[in-house]
């Protein structure tokens, strides 16, 4: 072999060792960092209670109705404390399931599910101020309605206590999501000889879910959540969950 030869082959040996490292260090890179076609959608999967486990039934199924022709989706799911944590470090395009009622740029509301004061029949009224250090509260802070008035509640680790505890004349009213007492009460319809339910003043605000947007797509997003809305499937879904339509504030 001449010497030309010899450069030539040294110099081909060379470029086929570059390639190979150049592709084996850039698919370890895609490997680590996963490609900016993924659309991720983070789901809320709390089930303390039937209501929660409705909420996330409900909002997994809204999460499979986001498709995009350019990207692909991916489903996750886990506690509100740990989503919003990805969200905020942008690994999450989208968040459903955030229960509160502020409003922010980035918070998309889309189910009001509707509080109601649960009383005892023995001591009943509609003034909500005159169940001081006597109103109960589980799994929810004091509705915004109520904030200014500074009852003081008495807090329960799940409904089903709260519910027992205004039975047994231990509290005398507390707020709870109706469709938790119509669960709790169709599971123990004695409890309905007890308690009742009462509209009350000031009003009860419902309890508002809604999904957090990554600003990039929040346009995009918004528009997905006004068509839903106006060809009937948000009402839908909140009708094979929650046998209504909670959909409209």
């Amino acid at each position: 072999m001449n010497k030309h030869a010899k450069q030539l082959t040294i110099a081909i040996i060379i470029l086929a060792l570059l390639s190979g490292s150049w592709l084996f260090f850039n698919h370890s890179s895609f490997a680590n960092h996963p490609s900016s076609t993924n659309f991720k959608i983070g789901v809320v999967h709390e089930t303390k209670n039937y209501t929660q486990r409705q909420q996330f039934a409900f909002n997994y199924h809204l999460a499979k109705k986001f498709k995009f022709a350019k990207h692909q989706t991916i489903i996750v799911t886990g506690t509100a404390q740990a989503l919003k944590k990805q969200f905020r470090h942008h690994q999450l395009q989208l968040l459903l399931g955030v229960s509160s009622q502020q409003t922010t740029t980035s918070k998309i509301n889309y189910l009001f599910l509707p509080n109601v004061l649960v009383v005892n029949q023995k001591h009943v009224t509609k003034d909500l101020t005159k169940y001081h250090h006597q109103l109960g509260l589980a799994h929810t802070a004091l509705p915004s309605s109520l904030s200014d008035l500074h009852l003081k509640q008495k807090k329960y680790a799940n409904e089903k206590k709260l519910l027992t505890a205004i039975d047994q004349s231990q509290i005398h009213a507390g707020i709870m999501s109706s469709l938790e007492y119509n669960y709790l009460t169709k599971k123990q319809p004695e409890l309905l000889s007890t308690t009742e339910t009462q509209t009350a003043f000031p009003p009860l605000t419902a309890s508002v879910s809604g999904a957090m947007v990554d600003q990039k797509y929040r346009t995009t997003i918004n528009n997905k959540f006004k068509k839903m809305q106006l060809n009937g499937q948000l009402a839908e879904l909140s009708v094979k969950y929650f046998l209504q339509d909670y959909t409209q504030e």
